[in-house]
């Protein structure tokens, strides 16, 4: 039976931003959006995580960007963000911390003045603090009763070991318990005062006009101390388990290191995880959910730094059927680490990938958050174009040599948390399961 024609996938453009800098040099990207309805503003330093000082210290002051400013308290800067039409987003990661505000095209003065307000004036109330610090304490509870959670913890701990990408953005009931309103102020003030930042807007701005508001409003923060950070290193196979709370499943994830974002092999990486377990018809999926039944699904991706990378799968199934889900995941690990994928398959995988990438830049904040990729590993602006433009040209032949080398089933990392016994007598045949207590546990 003839093969219907596959369908020709539309190239992949990622716009190019406008730069500018600082008068203290933080970076400005702006990129306009002519079919936008509404702008996205976003400020973030740079951070080694190695600096931060305790625990859980980056997130909690984060958390403290949204609670007032030196001229407004919580309510009153709540009130403006309403008052505006707007919505206010403040967060870290390992490598950033900072603030997104969304609104509409007609308000962008008042948007840029009071994300730069919030950013370069918070007010650090203590009242205030003592209410954000509680209710961080009181969340790891509710977090550990999440075995997701718990599993994608353990994982981390398993994937960089000793290093800080390991530890929890969180912190532990012990490290945040010991931190004061003095110590975020001041960690947030040598942010201010001498690390990189990045100033990101997009959407329906003008880009002449809304660069030199940018430069101007952030002109008081940003400096030039950063340090690059040691890379994590390549752990050895390794299996981690936790006890379930709540649960009768079994949760798993299982993955290895993978190529960079700068790596050579990072596009064909990317275009064998999705064929292999990145979207819902991929090879994994369709096994052990709709062939097997084991699961209600398996998704696997890469996540990827400027200097690091990594393969995670994630599922769940129940302890009966653990044994069976573990076999068929390794006979498919061991599969590909030996077999070309197939034409149909990696057509199916480009199109998801190509999907993905055109609904991340529909909207100026999905725009912004691929900026601030590009920004905080030092990318070019045409990265991500000449990136799907390398995937829509590689082959099975191609591939296999790269598959060999990441998915190799002899690194592999597994985390499951379910019943202790249960989980360590199905991973036996595998390695040797080590139960790991998380910091989040010990008070």
């Amino acid at each position: 039976m003839a093969r219907s024609p596959q369908r020709q996938i539309p190239s992949f453009h990622f716009p190019e931003p406008i730069q500018g800098v600082t008068a203290r040099g933080s970076r400005i990207f702006v990129l306009p959006m002519q079919q936008a309805t509404t702008i996205s503003i976003g400020a973030y330093a740079l951070i080694d995580p190695a600096a931060v000082p305790i625990a859980g210290l980056a997130h909690l002051t984060a958390t403290m960007l949204s609670r007032g400013t030196r001229h407004r308290s919580e309510r009153q800067f709540a009130t403006c963000v309403d008052v505006l039409g707007a919505s206010f987003q403040a967060g870290s990661t390992h490598r950033s911390i900072g603030a997104e505000i969304t609104g509409l095209p007609e308000t962008a003065d008042e948007l840029i003045a009071l994300l730069a307000e919030s950013l370069s004036e918070p007010r650090f109330d203590p009242a205030e603090f003592e209410k954000a610090k509680e209710q961080q304490l009181t969340s790891f509870p509710i977090r550990l009763a999440d075995s997701s959670y718990r599993v994608r913890r353990i994982f981390q701990k398993l994937r960089f070991p000793g290093h800080p990408y390991g530890a929890s953005l969180y912190g532990w009931p012990s490290s945040v318990a010991h931190i004061t309103v003095e110590d975020v102020r001041q960690w947030y003030n040598a942010l201010v005062e001498g690390q990189p930042w990045c100033i990101l807007a997009s959407g329906a701005l003008d880009p002449v006009r809304g660069t030199v508001a940018l430069e101007q409003s952030f002109g008081a923060i940003g400096g030039s101390s950063g340090a690059p950070i040691s890379p994590p290193p390549s752990p050895p196979a390794a299996i981690g388990i936790g006890q379930g709370v709540m649960t009768d499943q079994v949760e798993l994830r299982l993955g290895h290191p993978a190529p960079s974002l700068t790596s050579n092999d990072y596009a064909a990486t990317i275009l064998i995880a999705t064929a292999f377990a990145g979207h819902f018809r991929s090879r994994i999926n369709l096994l052990v959910r709709e062939q097997e039944g084991l699961t209600y699904g398996a998704y696997g991706g890469v996540t990827a730094g400027k200097d690091h990378g990594t393969f995670i799968l994630s599922t769940s199934t129940t302890p009966e059927n653990l044994p069976r889900m573990l076999s068929l995941l390794f006979a498919e690990w061991e599969r590909l680490d030996q077999e070309p994928l197939r034409e149909d398959e990696l057509h199916q995988a480009r199109q998801s990938l190509y999907n993905n990438f055109w609904r991340s830049i529909e909207t100026p904040d999905g725009t912004a958050a691929l900026a601030l990729d590009l920004a905080i590993n030092d990318l070019p602006p045409d990265y991500y174009t000449r990136l799907l433009a390398e995937i829509d040209r590689l082959d099975p032949a191609a591939l296999l040599a790269v598959q060999q080398r990441v998915f190799d089933p002899s690194r592999m990392l597994i985390a499951a948390v379910g019943e202790v016994d249960v989980v360590a007598r199905a991973l036996a045949p595998y390695g040797s399961p080590q139960h790991i207590v998380l910091e989040e546990e010990q008070q």
